[in-house]
Parts: structure tokens; C-alpha cells; sequence
């Protein structure tokens, strides 16, 4: 039997022990690290690391005597058993959170491209797919006409199709108007209501969007709720109060199971187009603050929910952004008409 140091069936044994101690750490890394966010994966990996440290030093006097080979397997049996230890009580203070949330880049198209334009923007992104994390989930949201041939485009990828918006009553002589029922119907998986534009422009009301929220649940549509103030209300610091009673009035008004299918963006409606500019911290403090007013509501299933940043994000800021606790990835504009900008703002996660 090949040996290290003289070996003996003390270290062999001590080897498998350290196997196991090895197998046993990962199972339970396994099942903590989907309920940690990236700080608090960081601070268990500071831990591990630190007690490599401690390992050195503490196994230095046990082990002075010792043939390197056996010196060297001892120190890494109370390497592992230390990462063992950190991971199970990681597990015992994470194991009644919820899963990590998902990471999500959405894009919304406005009243841009034609069909067959918009056909070619989601065959590049297709294309250009394979090069993000696959931990990162992407949606495109093209205009209702490009539907069709925007769902042929994605075929056979993971790339989710959503629309801009439905039309608030099942059927009927609405002309011009465009059921839920018609969109999923396309393939759709999602869709966007209460944006700053259809608020603004449109006259949407919470009473309108409650009963858009009843259509899209009732055909299995996912919907992106939109919230967030303008300059004025920014500016009378009003910007928490008002972000409140656009989730009061509809959030609240869902099922506990309706709201496990929910995905909130904040638009920082005042710093869109005003030459202002919402930085990274700002957007953590209002998606804090969203997060702690659904718990209100829906308690630690708030951990769960997806809440998008809907300002001017693009590849050279994404990172930043994205890198916030509470900000789980992107309601993308301008930067998601083009295919290269629209994935580079997915890579803002990381690997």
C-alpha cells in the first residue's frame, strides 16, 4: 500500500473520516445557501476561512511530532470538521427562511421596433443567452403586435415572454383593448401593470389595476407591479408614503398564493428624464422600505418576492445596483433594445 510518511491505517482512517466530515458539509452547504443572500453567503465563507486560521495554529502543537503526511491529514479532518460545524449552524439559524429570491432581468420594449425587428432582437438575445449565469432569469416584453413572433423567436429557450399591459375586464365590446386571456394565449408568461407611463398617460387608478391584477391571475399570468413617486413627491419626501399606498391598494388585496406569483419593480419615476440620477443606496433604502411594507402583510413570504430596479439601469452601473440586498435585478428600458446591452446588464450578478 503506497504510503505518505509511513503511513498507517490510523491516517487511512482519519482520510475517510475527513471524507465524510467533507460529504456532510456539503449536503449541508447545499440546503443553506439558496436561503442566504450574497451578504450573508460572504459572511459564512468569512468564518470558514477564518477558522482555516485557527486550524493551522491549533494543529500545529497536536500534531509537532507527527510525519507531515499525518500532520497534513489532521489539520484537514479539523478543517473540515470546522467548515461542518459553521454550515450546520448556518442551517439551524437559516433553515425556517425562505429560498433566495430570484434574479431577474426584464425587459420592456415600450412602442419600439416592428415585428420583424423585434424578431431579431429576441433571436439575439437568444443567441448571446448562453453567456450569463444561468441563475439569472430573463424576460422580454415587446409590444403586442410583436407577440406572436417574438414567442417563435424565443422557442426552445428559457427566456420568459411577458407584455406590457391587459386590458382590465375578461371580454367584451372594449374595442382596442387586449384581454389577459389573449396574451397568455401567445405564450406569455408575464406582464407589466401600473407603469409610471400607463399611471401618467392613461389615467390608471388603483381600482383599474386591482381589477387588471384579478384577469392576470386568472390566466395564470405572473404580474410585474409597478410603483414609485414622481419629483414632486420625491422632492416633499413623500417618496415612502406614496410607494405605501400603491402596494396598500392592490398588494393587499391579493391571496397569500396570488402573492407567492408576484414581481414588484420600483421606477424612480422623478429621475427619469428630469437629468436627475438615483444612485445605489437610494435604490436599497426604497426597496427596504417596499419589502418591509409587504411584510406587513405577508410576513417572511415578503423575503420571497423579486423586487425589481426600474430606473436608468445599464451594463456600467448594473453591478453596483444589482450587488444591493434588496434589489433583485432589473425592469430594463432603452438598454434592453439592444441585445448585447440587454445581457451585459444580466452579467451585472456575477457568476
Amino acid at each position: 500500500m503506497p504510503t505518505i510518511d509511513d503511513i498507517t491505517p490510523g491516517p487511512v482512517w482519519t482520510t475517510l473520516a475527513a471524507l465524510v466530515l467533507l460529504a456532510a458539509w456539503w449536503h449541508s452547504l447545499r440546503r443553506v445557501l439558496p436561503k442566504m443572500t450574497p451578504k450573508r453567503r460572504n459572511w459564512m465563507m468569512c468564518w470558514t476561512y477564518a477558522g482555516f486560521l485557527f486550524v493551522l495554529e491549533l494543529s500545529r502543537p497536536l500534531a509537532a511530532d507527527e510525519p507531515s503526511g499525518r500532520r497534513f491529514l489532521l489539520k484537514l479532518l479539523i478543517l473540515f470538521a470546522w467548515a461542518l460545524l459553521i454550515a450546520i449552524v448556518y442551517n439551524i439559524i437559516y433553515k425556517n427562511k425562505p429560498k433566495m429570491r430570484k434574479k431577474i432581468v426584464a425587459g420592456n420594449w415600450k412602442m419600439n421596433t416592428l415585428p420583424a425587428e423585434g424578431a431579431e432582437l429576441a433571436k439575439g438575445v437568444v443567441a448571446g443567452r448562453g453567456t450569463v449565469c444561468s441563475c439569472v432569469d430573463f424576460i422580454v416584453c415587446p409590444p403586442f403586435t410583436h407577440l406572436s413572433t417574438v414567442a417563435e423567436a424565443l422557442k426552445g429557450s428559457d427566456i420568459a415572454l411577458g407584455a406590457q399591459n391587459c386590458a382590465a375586464e375578461e371580454k367584451g365590446a372594449y374595442t382596442g383593448e387586449v384581454s389577459a386571456a389573449m396574451i397568455a394565449a401567445l405564450g406569455c408568461k408575464y406582464v407589466i401593470l401600473g407603469h409610471s407611463e400607463r399611471r401618467q398617460y392613461y389615467g390608471e387608478t388603483s381600482a383599474t389595476l386591482n381589477k387588471k391584477m384579478t384577469q392576470a391571475y386568472a390566466n395564470g399570468l405572473m404580474p410585474i407591479y409597478c410603483v414609485g413617486e414622481n419629483l414632486d413627491e420625491r422632492e416633499a419626501g413623500k417618496h415612502f408614503d406614496v410607494v405605501k399606498a400603491q402596494i396598500e391598494e392592490v398588494v393587499y388585496n391579493l391571496t397569500a398564493e396570488q402573492f407567492k406569483n408576484l414581481v414588484i419593480a420600483y421606477e424612480p419615476v422623478w429621475a427619469i428624464g428630469t437629468g436627475k440620477t438615483a444612485t445605489a443606496e437610494q435604490a436599497q433604502e426604497i426597496h427596504a422600505h417596499i419589502r418591509k411594507v409587504l411584510a406587513a402583510k405577508f410576513g417572511v413570504a415578503a423575503e420571497e418576492c423579486a423586487i425589481l430596479y426600474g430606473g436608468s439601469c445599464k451594463p456600467s452601473n448594473a453591478a453596483e445596483i444589482f450587488a444591493k440586498e434588496d434589489v433583485d435585478g432589473g425592469l430594463i428600458g432603452g438598454a434592453a433594445l439592444k441585445a448585447d446591452d440587454f445581457l451585459a446588464i444580466g452579467k451585472g450578478f456575477g457568476k
